[in-house]
């Protein structure tokens, strides 16, 4: 295998904790609706596909009319983005391992389903948009994740290669995304899986971020 070149991470359930956020702009939206509220194990569940994806899976749990799930879409985020990030935290390790990967001068990129309006709030309150050489947000391309196109633009954008390029996330549409693109995938454990971790069909799995930079430093992929 080539040399490793580039790492390219997923943001929600990968690099930061948003759950509580989006339950509240999800909760927000259902309450103008008259629906009930969505537990925070319900949200978790139900995000990494999209915004769009997340409040169709959460007005058909609460009952709502999905006939008007454009009109719930639009809502959602107007809400969300204007509160993106008051709870929303990075993971432990997080901050360290961008600053070690760094320090290695591995160009870095964030793809992800979030819209990137709010990636970049997110990205910039928790002072990590420095980190990162190119942002794709689920709204920046026609397609999103698992389809190949957003990981395909950020290595255009760093000038690296599939086969030099690694991608981190928590999800299957992390690693099928990869995978269609031609680059190796790592999962991590926490985060917001839909699927069991074995499943993911990752290279690697990885229990906490702090374990990636070790695995970089050892000479991973040279």
């Amino acid at each position: 295998m080539s040399q490793l070149k580039a790492i390219i991470f997923d943001l929600d359930g990968t690099l930061v904790d948003s759950a509580r956020d989006l339950q509240d702009a999800t909760n927000t939206l259902l309450a103008e609706e008259g629906l009930r509220q969505i537990g925070l194990d319900e949200v978790k569940s139900m995000i990494g596909d999209g915004a769009a994806k997340l409040v169709e899976r959460a007005t058909s749990a609460a009952g709502g009319d999905l006939m008007r799930l454009p009109e719930f879409v639009a809502r959602f985020l107007k809400i969300y983005e204007a509160n993106a990030s008051c709870h929303t935290e990075a993971y432990p390790g997080v901050v360290d391992t961008l600053a070690g990967l760094r320090r290695l001068e591995l160009p870095l990129a964030v793809v992800t389903n979030k819209p990137y309006a709010a990636t970049m709030d997110i990205l910039e309150a928790l002072d990590l948009s420095a980190y990162f050489n190119a942002v794709v947000g689920g709204d920046t391309l026609p397609e999103r994740k698992p389809h190949p196109a957003p990981i395909l633009m950020a290595l255009e954008r760093l000038g690296v290669t599939p086969k030099a390029a690694l991608m981190v996330g928590d999800n299957y549409h992390d690693v099928q995304a990869a995978r269609a693109a031609g680059v190796r995938a790592f999962a991590v454990t926490y985060g917001y899986s839909h699927k069991p971790h074995a499943e993911l069909g990752a290279d690697h799995l990885l229990e906490k971020m702090a374990d990636l930079l070790p695995i970089i430093e050892s000479g991973f992929a040279t």
